[in-house]
């Protein structure tokens, strides 16, 4: 005869103690699903995927992240990694570099007009990606998300 087990199960509503430590784990597979969505949306309507570093990158870059060291220290890598990111970028037509009119040691990242018209197309695709999130996960979960994930969290505890 199969024991039964003993364990509670949780209430309704709360997290067993290992879920509560895969924040990361969900986080990352939910950027590579969003950043995934768009790559199919961007091939099937501008005719273009990009690699997930040159996607993180442009997701900056849109933001207004302009100078290559911000733009290394924003994504976690070196400058050097950085560098390589946007000239491919650069060799795709998707940004330029000119020199920084404040500091003419340093360069600013520029998207071209094809970059420009990327960056709608790409607009377009979350829009497409966010309501079918929307439809799968409903809108209160939506929101919650939404809501949580916009708290300033602060500095890193250290």
């Amino acid at each position: 005869m199969p024991r039964r087990s003993t364990a509670k199960s949780p209430p309704a509503g709360t997290r067993r103690e290992s879920e509560l430590h895969g924040l990361l784990r969900t986080l990352v597979h939910a950027t590579y699903w969003l950043d995934d969505g768009l790559q199919a949306y961007m091939r099937k309507n501008a005719n273009i995927s990009l690699p997930r570093a040159q996607s993180m990158a442009m997701v900056y870059l849109t933001e207004g992240i302009d100078r290559p060291s911000d733009l290394a220290a924003k994504l976690a890598v070196s400058k050097q990694a950085a560098q390589q990111v946007l000239k491919e970028l650069g060799n795709k037509g998707i940004i330029e570099m000119h020199p920084d009119p404040k500091n003419g040691r340093q360069k600013i990242v520029v998207l071209t007009e094809y970059g420009r018209r990327l960056r709608e197309v790409a607009k377009r695709g979350l829009v497409r990606l966010e309501a079918e999130l929307n439809k799968r996960i409903g809108t209160k979960r939506l929101l919650g998300l939404h809501d949580a994930l916009a708290v300033d969290w602060g500095e890193p505890p250290v």
